[in-house]
Order: C-alpha cells, then structure tokens, then sequence
C-alpha cells in the first residue's frame, strides 16, 4: 500500500514516539502513504524505523510494565476514559484522516460505525480493567492456594489496513485489551493509515501524563522491516503480540514468535463461507440477495468477516436468487478499495480462480482509477470443487465472492466437509422448519471450523459485546481459544495466571485476598461464585 522511497530522505519528516518523546527515527527507508481516491502519493514522509528505535522501545517498555505492574487498577482505568474522550473532542479530525488516507466512507463506515465502536471499545475496558473479573481470581481458603490473571509484560500490536479507528494501533481492541491488562503497548502503525495513529499517539501521550502512568506506556513506530518485524516478537523483553492482517504476514510472525516461546495471537484471512438451505431461498430469496450483496460490497468487502464463498442447492429459486444477484452485483460496478496493492491483490485472487475454472457471472475487472475494482461474483459446481478444493478456497478480499452450486443436499455436505478455519460462517434456515433435517448435517460441520456461527444473517456485522468471539481455527486465527473482541477473552489474550500459594494475606496482591478487592470483582471462592 505505501510507496517507498529511497534517497535523501532516509531520516522521514515525521517522528516516532519513544519513552515519552518524539523523536526522528534511526530510519532505514521511509515512505508515503497513499490517497486511495486519487492514487496518488501524500505529502507526509514516514520512517521505517532500524532496530535502534526498536531496542530503546522494548528497554522503556520493560521498565514501564514494572511501574504498570505496581498502579493500581483504577489508575489504569482513568487513563483509558481520559484517553477514550480526548479521542472523542478529535472525532472529526481522526474520521477525516481516516477517510483520507483508505477512501473509506465518511458516512455511514466512519463516523456513524467505526468511531463509536472504538471509543465503546475503550470505556468496556477502562470499566473491566477497574473491577477486575477478568482476571478471574481463584481462591481456596482451606488450602491458602489463589490464582489470577496478571498482564504478560511489554506488547506489540500490529494493526490491519481495513480498520483505521476500531483496530488501529493506538486505538483499537488490541490496544485497548493490552493496556487494561496492565501492559505497556509498542504500536506498529500502518502504512496505510499512519497520519491516524500519529494523532491518536499524540493523545494518548497527554492521556498518560495526566493519568500519571509511565511515559512508556505506549510508544510508536511506523514502519519496520520483514525481518525486523520477527525478530521483535520473537523477542525475550516482549509478553505477547497481537497481529491482525494477511496469512502471508501472519504465519511468519507466528512461526518466528513460537520458535522463541513467545505468545502471538493472530487473525488472518479468512473464507467466511454463507450455506443457504433450499427452504430459506425458497421463501424469500430475494432478500437474501440483498443481504449478500450488501455484506459483499460494504466497505468495498474489505472486512476480515466477509463471506467470500456462498453454498447453496442448485434448484429452481436458487437460480432465481442467482439471476437477482447478478443483477445487484452489476449494478454496484466500480467501487475503490484501500490501495493500489489491495486492488492489485484482489484482482490476483479473482485471476487465480479464474485460472482454476470459476467462471466469472459479472465483474471481475480493474476500474479506470488506481484503486478501483468491479463487484465481482464467480461461480464453480460442487464436483468442481470437490475436485480441487484448494483451487477455490481462496480469500478475495475485497468485493469478489464464490457461488457454489450444489446438485443436492447430499452434495453440498460433502462441499461444505472441505472448508478450513474460518472467522464465521452464517446459515440461512426456513422459518417453516422445512429446513431442519438438512441443517443437522450442516450446522455441526460448521461448528467445527468457525469461531461464530450465525444463523439468518450474513457474516459481516459484529457487536461488542462480551458474548462476541472473533477468531477461529487455523488458518484463520491463533490460536482458536482467542477472542479478539469480547471482554474478558479480549483482555486474556495478554495476561497469564499465577498462583499464589501459601502467601500471607498482606503480601497478597489485592484482588486474592480475603477482604473485597476496590472494584468488588466476581471472585471464583471456595468452590462458588462471590461478589463482596
């Protein structure tokens, strides 16, 4: 998505933040982050940081987690809600760089989804680091044994392209879930929206001195090399990371990390796979239609929950439901996608189906600007991709889907026995229940190999909400016990439990001793669930 740029211009125009101040980088190459809209360059010049910067951060990280460790909650707490509304008084300007800088929708995407959730995102966790159940504290009185959770030390995140506010580095559900646990946070930002995670560092950093954290809390780097990258999460002073973006990315980080026993939580790609049961097309196949196309074409289908392949039995209204997605999919036509790269790897993957022999219903095609690609809708029949599976479970990301045409009901089971890991999958039913028998055989397949299952909806919409699991088998995501979104799960991913075994009560942190801890947590004693 970048451009990059070499030459006389090593040092970059903009600073990163280490140890509380901003400073120019020890900088290797620098780049520019793209205009979606027009294609073209912008003005800023960001660094791409050598491990210089990279070792000042982790020796101030693993100072600040030390300090972190010893603040109490509510303190933890206060920064987050300072932050939270600092964040909100700059709502207008953080939307408008986002918008700037992905071409993503002002309106409704933006302003009316993505900002709230990310300021939801924070308070949940500024309220859950303050009254601590989620460290699940554990106590066995008889025995004087007590176990919680405790933050993991120093953590990376490394942000996606799609999600500027919600999941940006500074700002989004890692970042929130990481500081609630008590860790300091190295953000990577990303090269496609860098001017986003500049802002929201600069108040992140006034939110840390008035809250009296460590000024280590949270630092910035903008860009790092490939292996750079590994070698910080494979790293001795990093507790964990966080990645969400590209299973080419993604597995990298992941083997480097286990190779040196460090936690990595990834969310890659995923297929997101909508099974629509005879009965429910029957009864309102075009609505269906409506959902799909919308769930595809939203924000140019450039969601990590997008379905990318659809099943269905190939009867009279599935052909009717087909001729109404053509018809919808036509009439969406061009729409732009984040970079010039993200087109470029969309039409790769369409071209790679295409290669294989999904022929291709409307679309398929680059648009006249740089970052511009057709709504796309492919097809293959199930004994197509019975016989080549790995030829056709490939991720589009963007606003390209599969159709899978099934000749029966037997045979879209055995379709659906070849998916992998998966985010989500979705199941559409009749609501007369002629449906039922079918969805026996379908639903616990896809119970298997997706970490959220939804029935009568598309994919793509997802609450905040401590139900809410977000991750999945491989090689969706790593490993499958993680949620990405939902408080606690969230928060877990960065903590680990200790044991406290026949400590006096003085000693004792304070959520594992006797007398209620400050935030009146629900506490796992003696064999029962307790709230003091």
């Amino acid at each position: 998505m970048p451009a990059t740029t070499t030459g006389g211009e090593i040092s970059g125009s903009e600073r990163v933040l280490i140890a509380g101040a901003w400073r120019l980088a020890t900088a290797v190459d620098t780049y520019r982050a793209i205009d979606p809209t027009s294609g073209g360059q912008r003005d800023a010049v960001w660094p791409v940081s050598g491990w210089a910067d990279v070792e000042q951060a982790l020796d101030a990280a693993t100072q600040a987690a030390t300090e972190l460790g010893q603040l109490p909650p509510a303190t933890i707490a206060q920064f987050l809600e300072r932050y939270a509304a600092r964040l909100e008084a700059r709502g207008e300007e953080l939307v408008a760089l986002a918008h700037a800088e992905t071409g993503l929708a002002v309106r409704p995407r933006l302003t009316d989804h993505e900002l709230p959730r990310m300021l939801d995102q924070l308070r949940q966790a500024a309220a859950a680091a303050r009254e601590e159940t989620w460290r699940m504290a554990t106590i066995d009185s008889a025995r004087n044994i007590r176990a919680a959770a405790f933050g993991l030390g120093p953590v990376v995140v490394f942000p996606p392209a799609n999600f500027p506010l919600a999941y940006g580095a500074v700002t989004g559900g890692d970042f929130a879930a990481a500081i609630a646990a008590g860790n300091p946070v190295i953000a990577k930002a990303h090269a496609g929206h860098p001017s986003v995670s500049r802002l929201a560092a600069e108040e992140a950093a006034e939110a840390v001195r008035e809250a009296g954290l460590p000024a280590a809390t949270i630092q910035l780097l903008h860009g790092l090399s490939p292996a750079d990258g590994e070698r910080l999460v494979a790293d001795a002073r990093v507790g964990g990371t966080g990645f969400t973006g590209s299973q080419e990315a993604g597995q990298k980080l992941f083997a480097a990390a286990a190779a040196a026993g460090r936690v990595i939580w990834v969310e890659m790609g995923s297929i997101n796979p909508v099974v629509l049961l005879p009965g429910a097309i029957a009864e309102r196949g075009a609505e269906i239609a409506e959902q799909l196309v919308a769930s595809v074409t939203g924000s140019a289908g450039q969601v990590c929950i997008k379905p990318s392949v659809v099943f269905f039995v190939d009867d009279l209204a599935a052909q009717a439901c087909v001729a109404a997605l053509q018809d919808r999919f036509a009439a969406v036509g061009g729409q732009v996608l984040l970079g010039p790269s993200g087109r470029d790897r969309l039409a790769a993957a369409v071209g790679k189906l295409r290669a294989s022999g999904a022929r291709i219903a409307t679309g398929g095609t680059v648009g006249p600007g740089r970052c511009e690609f057709a709504a796309t809708l492919l097809e293959v029949t199930a004994a197509e991709l019975l016989a080549k599976p790995a030829a056709f479970l490939v991720e589009a990301f963007g606003n390209a889907t599969l159709l899978v045409r099934c000749g029966s009901a037997a045979e879209l089971v055995q379709a659906i026995a070849t998916l992998e890991g998966a985010l989500a999958a979705a199941v559409y039913l009749a609501h007369d229940g002629s449906d039922d028998d079918l969805a026996a055989l379908v639903v616990p397949r896809l119970v298997r190999l997706a970490g959220r299952i939804v029935e009568n909806r598309m994919t793509t919409g997802m609450a905040v909400s401590p139900a809410m699991q977000h991750g999945g088998p491989w090689p969706s995501a790593a490993p499958p016990f993680f949620s990405a979104v939902g408080i606690p799960w969230s928060i877990l991913r960065f903590a680990r439990r200790i044991c406290f075994d026949g400590w006096s009560q003085q000693r004792l942190p304070e959520c594992l001793r006797d007398a209620p801890p400050a935030g009146r947590p629900w506490r796992f004693v003696d064999g029962g669930w307790e709230r003091a």
